[in-house]
């Protein structure tokens, strides 16, 4: 009788596209909520991690600590 258990590498795979589906979505759900971007730079960011899936996010997380924090400005 033949086991049903799955090959090592598929579920490597399985992983590593899961991996990196959630790291997309956890870098739009920052990239939206986030208020030290204007509306030009998120909508770049949204469109950089759409078009470079894995590369765009790591980007984005290891950026995110430089952007400058918002000013309170009070007068």
């Amino acid at each position: 009788m033949e086991t049903l258990t799955p090959n090592v590498g598929l579920i490597f795979w399985q992983m590593v596209i899961f991996s990196g589906l959630l790291l997309f979505l956890i870098s739009w759900i920052m990239i939206l909520v986030t208020s030290r971007l204007d509306g030009i730079n998120k909508l770049i960011w949204l469109l950089g991690t759409l078009f470079l899936p894995v590369i765009g996010p790591l980007l984005f997380f290891f950026r995110y600590s430089s952007f400058k924090k918002p000013t309170n400005s009070q007068a």
